[in-house]
């Protein structure tokens, strides 16, 4: 049921009318998003507060689930060809394959580790037919470019959907459709400033614990080990990504290493019981990926919780200074 507006009673004047009068600027799409939230309490409204401009959110049960319902909703055609950067992950490409698409991996940019619009406008003429949507990036929790990715949609006409798992510190804004995971670990949500969008989503709704009411705590003791860590690897060979543990954070550890390195530093680091995980084109259909191919063997994601206390944290950096 539509929320009614009602009249002030006679001899005063209604809030808006005040604010006019005053000269104040009144942002019905605000005061609509507001009404709104006010109507849909619950997990999916917590989630849609937390952007700039009026959004809307759907919680889903998981990622696979999340990325295959929103590819549909774009209006991707089963049996088409999705481009996705060649670092993605296999819950993204196990996305795309249960949206009845065929991956097209990409190479990426040697500095964010993701892939952009400039280059991808150069490859796009190399991908298989039909081309029915593009799947972008969030590499290991930081962010991607929303605003050029929503651009580029415009320039192409072509779905996109942003697969920011990793990325619920840093995503803020959803001008195209963007799948983030929850603090919690479990779960994921679906955000787009197109309410139509999210209203299309075929999926299964999440339910527990999402872990918003933790994340401020959670947050915080992520950075306090990841500033922890920099200290205790201060001077070794070794690369944080940009800004993680100070203006972003995740539970995604990954560092780059001396080229050529990530093999030999992860037997060793496995001899001592730290299992990582691989990095890395693992696709066969893909275009020339010579960056991706080079960060493979130079990248390490690294086991990494807020749970870590100090003594562990030394003990693996201790480790890692071995391998390395």
């Amino acid at each position: 049921m539509q929320p009614q507006s009602q009249a002030a009673p006679s001899g005063q004047v209604s809030k808006r009318e005040r604010l006019v009068k005053r000269g104040v600027p009144v942002d019905f799409a605000a005061v609509e998003h507001l009404l709104r939230q006010g109507l849909t309490p619950g997990l999916d409204a917590k989630l849609a507060d937390r952007f700039d401009r009026p959004t809307a959110v759907r919680a889903v049960s998981t990622r696979v689930a999340a990325l295959a319902a929103a590819l549909a909703a774009a209006g991707a055609r089963r049996g088409g060809v999705c481009i996705v950067p060649a670092l993605a992950s296999a819950a993204t490409l196990q996305g795309i394959a249960a949206a009845g698409l065929r991956p097209w991996l990409v190479d990426v940019d040697p500095y964010s580790w993701m892939f952009d619009p400039a280059h991808l406008r150069e490859r796009l003429g190399e991908a298989p037919p039909p081309i029915e949507a593009i799947v972008p990036t969030c590499a290991f929790g930081r962010a991607p470019d929303m605003t050029a990715w929503a651009a580029f949609h415009i320039e192409t006409g072509l779905p996109i959907v942003v697969d920011a798992a990793e990325g619920f510190d840093v995503v803020m804004e959803a001008p195209v459709p963007v799948v983030v995971g929850m603090p919690g670990g479990r779960g994921v949500f679906v955000a787009c400033e197109d309410a139509d969008f999210v209203a299309r989503l075929d999926a299964p709704a999440f339910s527990g614990d999402a872990g918003l009411d933790a994340w401020s705590g959670q947050r915080l003791r992520l950075a306090t080990a990841a500033q922890r860590l920099r200290m205790l690897l201060l001077g070794a060979p070794i690369g944080f990504q940009p800004g993680w543990g100070m203006s972003w954070v995740s539970d995604a550890w990954v560092v780059s290493l001396q080229e050529g390195a990530a093999p030999s530093v992860a037997a060793k680091l496995a001899e001592m019981d730290y299992a990582t995980n691989a990095v890395g084109p693992g696709h066969a259909a893909r275009d020339e990926t010579p960056v991706a191919d080079r960060l493979a063997k130079s990248v390490l994601s690294l086991p990494f919780s807020a749970d870590l206390g100090i003594a562990e944290l030394d003990e693996l950096a201790d480790a890692v200074r071995r391998a390395l």
